[in-house]
């Protein structure tokens, strides 16, 4: 098995992921939202680029949820913004979410050639890396990054799968990618691998470091979410 670790979005091309096993990873935080939503009961989440997307394609359903972040917070007039401490039960079970995100659901929407398109987290690090064992063909991990640079809390979550794969299976990969996995080997706790860095750090400074403990819960979630055909559902 080839593993292929993109830095950012800005990475991502139709001739680097067409016809490839995909994995988006969006630590913080679009990923561990769409997890969390699905756990607790979403019926589905409509990934977009842009908040006009948004408003219009959640015409089409009854009771949609409006959800989504620009800088960090929430969107005026949408319903929830990109805390996964958001998305209870009570609030998304059942529910159609329509999301929009500055890095996640772009780098969603830029794989869309993808033979097969996965939802990763911390959250749910093993049962995507069964899911890739199962399937045993190459890998492209997307990692969304920060504003198109390099983002560690993503590339550590890539590394934690890789990790588990190489423990399973034979894998090739670039120095790149390999560097990522040495990474993920230091076996420190995350919030000392992360700890300065950029978007961990913003997310602290606005006030979401509440969040943080939620979304570097490892295997919190049993559950590997698939995007097809428009749609992210489990």
């Amino acid at each position: 098995m080839n593993i292929t670790i993109l830095s950012s979005a800005k990475e991502v091309t139709e001739q680097n992921t067409q016809g490839k096993i995909v994995v988006v990873i969006d630590v913080l935080r679009a990923t561990t939202v769409m997890v969390t939503a699905l756990f607790n009961g979403a019926k589905s989440i409509h990934p977009f680029k842009s908040i006009e997307s948004v408003l219009e394609e959640s015409k089409k359903v009854e009771r949609p949820i409006l959800s989504g972040e620009r800088r960090g917070l929430k969107i005026d007039g949408f319903d929830l913004g990109n805390s996964p401490l958001e998305y209870k039960r009570e609030i998304v079970e059942n529910r159609e979410i329509f999301m929009t995100t500055s890095n996640g659901t772009r780098a969603i929407e830029s794989a869309l050639k993808s033979k097969m398109l996965y939802i990763a987290s911390f959250l749910n690090i093993s049962a995507i890396s069964k899911e890739l064992l199962e399937q045993n063909e190459d890998v492209v991990i997307i990692c969304a990054g920060t504003d198109d640079e390099f983002s560690l809390d993503d590339a550590l979550c890539a590394g934690l799968i890789v990790k588990k794969l190489e423990n399973q299976t034979s894998i090739t990969m670039s120095d790149f990618s390999r560097s990522i996995l040495r990474v993920a080997q230091l076996e420190l706790p995350i919030e000392t691998i992360l700890e300065g860095s950029k978007h961990y750090s913003y997310l602290k400074s606005i006030g979401f470091e509440g969040d943080l403990q939620h979304c570097f819960s490892v295997d919190l979630y049993d559950i590997a979410p698939q995007y097809k055909k428009g749609i992210i559902t489990i």
